[in-house]
């Protein structure tokens, strides 16, 4: 094995815990050394509901890491995410001086820096902020002002707020599993820097991540993020629709979508409406798996085209949709999603900026993935700031540098340098 940088993420997720070990291969990419996964345990909306239960499963999940790996952990990156989050925007304004000069980056410090004190519950913190347009002198669209001479400058951000409690929590449970929060990233900013690039986000797309019971999205336009939302469906409720009407126990259910699971009724012979209300348990077929699975999934879709707000949110998409997510791998969601968006969708899975990603077992690996990518900031922008927690700590890759060790016997040290 080399000896380059590391980098260790932990996904909390719905149904489970997955962590990943990847190492900074010099050409803009992280390679996988090593994973691991569990089922998720006191974990529920983004929060652990049982500390107990949560930091066992956390702390099965790195111990399973270690030894796959063969190295010591002493922190990791983590992502946030449930229903506490909110989409915020914010505007800021400040004077460039009294003559007019040149638009510096200390300029666009300040200004972003104004939008950022923005009001908020005071139960909130920022999680992430990101500038979308920038306005001098009364000229807005301005993407990029750094250059541009004028006396005022305001900024209409984008701001990611969240829980204080829950983020503390997070942090808690890491901790008392032994471990220590390096930093934590918004979970659906991971996902985008795992699977899109930064030809896509400045074209325009929209990315939808339909998790185990809830459904985030994110819009990207001219490189920047420029909307995101959560609705609270996903593909858990796909499993519970099918066993209410297959009459099946939640287990089989799951394995019958895993295994036949198709959303789209004309893929299908079509069925009687009837067969769902008699009495007698239905014979499982394609065309009732799709007759369940389709209303469901149409509505998730459908809600987060009405989360965008304007109709004229997705003109102009020159990436079209993106869609991910463990609750979007059943057959005809492709073409379910292009009938309710009314343009071009893809399905994608595999992290690109990963390499040996094809080695990594079915499941929602690019939540994780992004968190090493974000971490280790190769080949990508950055999406946010960094939680308040994190910037207080230093830099991610600082605060890992010289936290890894090669084997059990306190071998080698990995150096992570600051950027």
């Amino acid at each position: 094995m080399s000896q380059g940088r590391l980098v260790v993420a932990c996904d909390f997720g719905t149904t489970a815990f997955r962590a990943l070990v990847s190492e900074e291969t010099g050409g803009g990419e992280l390679a996988v050394i090593a994973y691991s996964e569990e089922p998720a345990a006191g974990y529920q909306d983004g929060d652990f509901v049982d500390l107990r239960a949560g930091s066992r499963c956390i702390a099965r999940t790195l111990r399973k890491l270690e030894k796959a790996a063969d190295i010591d952990v002493a922190g990791f990156t983590y992502n946030i995410s449930g229903g506490h989050l909110r989409s915020v925007w914010a505007t800021g304004q400040v004077q460039i001086g009294p003559a007019p000069r040149a638009v510096t980056g200390e300029d666009l410090s300040r200004v972003l820096a104004q939008a950022r004190s923005l009001v908020i519950p005071f139960d909130h913190q920022i999680l992430a902020s990101n500038p979308v347009e920038y306005t001098v002198d009364r000229v807005g669209g301005i993407v990029d002002p750094r250059g541009r001479i004028g006396s005022q400058l305001e900024v209409e951000a984008h701001l990611i707020t969240g829980s204080r409690s829950v983020v503390r929590n997070l942090e808690h449970a890491i901790g008392t599993a032994g471990y220590e929060g390096v930093g934590g990233a918004v979970d659906i900013l991971a996902v985008a820097s795992a699977l899109l690039s930064d030809g896509e986000k400045e074209a325009g797309i929209l990315l939808v991540d339909v998790g185990g019971t809830a459904t985030n999205w994110a819009l990207f336009r001219h490189g920047r993020i420029a909307g995101n939302g959560i609705v609270p469906w996903g593909g858990q409720h796909l499993t519970t629709d099918l066993a209410h009407g297959l009459r099946v126990s939640l287990d089989r259910a799951e394995q019958v979508k895993r295994q036949r699971g198709v959303v789209l009724r004309s893929l299908e012979a079509e069925i009687s409406p009837e067969v769902l209300f008699a009495d007698q348990t239905p014979e499982i077929s394609g065309g009732l798996i799709a007759a369940i699975l389709e209303p469901r999934l149409e509505e998730i879709f459908s809600l987060v085209k009405g989360n965008l707000g304007d109709a004229r949110a997705l003109i102009g998409l020159g990436s079209g949709i993106v869609i991910t997510g463990g609750g979007a791998r059943c057959r005809g969601t492709k073409q379910l999603a292009e009938e309710v968006f009314d343009t071009a969708v893809e399905l994608r899975y595999c992290p690109a900026r990963l390499r040996g990603a094809e080695r990594l077992p079915e499941g929602q690996w690019a939540t994780v993935a992004g968190l090493s990518i974000w971490a280790a900031g190769v080949g990508v922008e950055p999406l946010g700031d960094r939680t308040d927690a994190a910037v207080a700590g230093g830099s991610v890759i600082t605060r890992l540098k010289n936290w890894l060790g090669r084997g059990r016997g306190g071998g080698s040290e990995i150096a992570a340098e600051s950027r």
